[in-house]
């Protein structure tokens, strides 16, 4: 696949030279592209990049929670995603995995895994908390909370069975942390919105931070009833931005 001119890359730092602009087309070879993309227009496409997703966790030595982060949209919802995870340690010594996403295709790189049953986990920022993301989580009185960084390796915890939902109540992250997680979690049948319950718009033209939060549920696991918890001081802190 070529990049041309209409079609929008938003990055965070992104050297030129680390642009791949051709890549094998092995994946459309075996998979059907679904309807909705057939016909697109350059134009209706964004891809928003995140080459190192976690910067206090690399700085800190949490090599694993690294990710880098190619989500794909188009007319403005977030339909494609990659998550790369370069110091992911694999039983047989390899290091390094690649799980994506697509609407319609559902994703791969990773067998998903069911959260246990008997008790419910959240994830959540490890370095960036307050009294509204506390106040959040202290609503939805999970049995344990997971604190740590990255919105891509939050996503995956969700996807390996380790947490139930993704809760963070504050305007720290931006676009290109969230359109390749909401992409892959949502390809396996999950829900990614702010805090309010609305789906971020990831067009050319959108201001890059999620102001309003972020709340992440894996299938099974009722968003609608996770929202229903939140409290009115956290949803009108939500609002304000």
């Amino acid at each position: 696949m070529i990049f041309k001119p209409k079609l929008t890359v938003q990055r965070n730092a992104v050297p030129e030279d680390w642009l791949i602009t051709e890549s094998n087309i092995d994946f459309l070879e075996k998979h059907k592209c679904p309807d909705a993309f057939v016909n697109l227009k350059e134009s209706d496409v964004v891809i928003w990049v995140d080459p190192l997703d976690g910067t206090s966790e690399y700085t800190q030595g949490f090599l694993e929670r690294v990710t880098v982060l190619i989500g794909i949209a188009v007319n403005e919802r977030a339909v494609g995603g990659i998550i790369h995870q370069p110091y992911y340690e694999h039983d047989t010594g390899d290091i390094g995995r690649t799980i994506w996403g697509l609407h319609g295709c559902g994703t791969g790189g990773i067998l998903p895994v069911e959260p246990p049953s008997d008790r419910f986990l959240v994830t959540t920022t490890r370095s960036h908390s307050n009294s509204i993301v506390q106040s959040a989580l202290d609503a939805i009185a999970p049995d344990e909370v997971l604190r740590v960084g990255g919105a891509g390796y939050k996503v995956l915890q969700l996807l390996e069975g380790k947490a139930h939902a993704y809760v963070f109540a504050s305007a720290g992250c931006k676009k290109w942390d969230t359109c390749a997680p909401e992409a892959v979690l949502e390809a396996n049948g999950g829900t990614l919105t702010d805090m309010l319950g609305r789906h971020y718009q990831y067009g050319k033209d959108v201001s890059f931070p999620n102001s309003s939060g972020v709340l992440g549920t894996v299938t099974g696991v009722s968003h609608d009833d996770i929202l229903a918890k939140i409290p009115d001081n956290v949803k009108q802190a939500m609002s304000m931005y």
